[in-house]
């Protein structure tokens, strides 16, 4: 019988050593690989549990088109007011996916053929004399107001109740060069004359030159600051020809005029192209305010009040200082000395009705200029 003989296989000392180290390795590895798994697992149970994130900002279900009309009937500050409403817009529609506002500007007589051919639109913005013309058109507001000022906001409203939201505001102001002034601007906008040479020419120059717009009363912001005296004035003429007369000094003493006429007056005598100005602001008045409404219900109506209610924001409002304008809201934007009178004027300003019609703009009108006795 044979007899099998077991050979041992002599492994070197070193190859034993290295069998070792890498069944070590290996062993330590378990746990970081049991930690992975743990957390891989977490994760897999956690995720479908998590808040989602918002789709909207604001909220708005609807999708689809909004259309805005925009009638502007006073001058602005600086820059276009529709590609100001255009870019905020577009913000809007960002933080609202599937929503889009499509902003069209018209004037007072291309509204009133689109509302007599049956068109309408979801919003509207516009201003004193347009509101008389869409009241009819535009729905009570429901969205929040709490930051407007409630001296802006009570314009809006028909019987106590809110139908167009103030969404941002202009200023009359008085301007003349210092050097012919014999007193403070205001209340002598209406007396002080000048006479001065114009090369061989003698120059008289009468107190007061102002700008008008249809539905724009400025004497009455003058009368309600104090203005008091006896002039002649041409309302036909428009708030830019008041202007270049006073940029070319042979016509009056005196600009009353606009947040307008207060960056491009700003603009001339920062770059030396105007003598030294003193400024005077009309607070304790403004009609030069626009106006946002809703005229349409349902879906569409809710991502419309959430719209209005963006362009309330402060990040919105804030953005107003860019185009020289003034916010209606509770907050102060400018720091720069003129700017920042005004804004804190205004925030006790008499402010009209919106929705007054011609006959009661006309009124308001004559009172004014008996008061200032002209």
């Amino acid at each position: 019988m044979t007899k099998w003989k077991r050979v041992e296989t002599d492994v070197p000392k070193e190859k034993k050593r290295d069998m070792g180290c890498k069944k070590r390795r290996i062993w330590a590895f378990v746990p970081l690989v049991a930690v992975i798994m743990c957390a891989v697992g977490a994760l897999i149970w956690a995720l479908p549990r998590l808040p989602l994130k918002p789709q909207t900002q604001s909220g708005a279900s609807y999708q689809g088109v909004v259309e805005l009309w925009n009638v502007e009937s006073f001058e602005g500050g600086v820059g276009s007011r529709e590609a100001w409403l255009k870019g905020r817009s577009a913000l809007f529609e960002k933080d609202n996916s599937g929503l889009f506002v499509h902003v069209t500007t018209l004037t007072e007589q291309q509204l009133q053929s689109k509302l007599n051919e049956g068109e309408r639109c979801d919003i509207v913005c516009f201003s004193r004399g347009v509101g008389n013309i869409v009241k009819e058109s535009i729905l009570p507001f429901n969205g929040s107001v709490a930051n407007v000022r409630d001296n802006f906001l009570v314009s809006g409203q028909i019987n106590g109740v809110q139908y167009a939201v103030p969404l941002y505001s202009g200023a009359y102001c008085l301007f003349a060069r210092a050097e012919m002034l014999s007193g403070e601007l205001l209340p002598s906008a209406l007396t002080q004359t000048y006479t001065r040479k114009v090369g061989k020419t003698t120059v008289e120059l009468s107190p007061l030159v102002c700008g008008f717009t249809p539905y724009n009363s400025p004497l009455s912001a003058l009368a309600m600051s104090g203005g008091r005296g006896n002039v002649s004035l041409d309302e036909s003429t428009t708030q830019y020809q008041a202007y270049e007369q006073f940029v070319a000094n042979r016509t009056a003493v005196t600009l009353l005029g606009t947040q307008r006429d207060m960056y491009r007056l700003s603009q001339k005598e920062a770059n030396g192209k105007i003598e030294s100005l003193t400024f005077a602001p009309l607070t304790g008045y403004t009609d030069l305010v626009q106006y946002i409404a809703v005229a349409t219900d349902g879906d569409k109506a809710d991502a419309c009040v959430k719209y209005v209610e963006f362009l309330l924001s402060e990040q919105t409002q804030s953005t107003l200082a860019n185009m020289c304008l003034f916010s209606v809201t509770e907050q102060n934007f400018y720091t720069a000395e003129r700017y920042s009178a005004v804004e804190t004027g205004l925030s006790t300003a008499y402010v009209p009705n919106v929705f007054g019609d011609s006959q009661a703009i006309a009124r308001q009108r004559d009172m004014a200029k008996q008061t200032l006795a002209i």
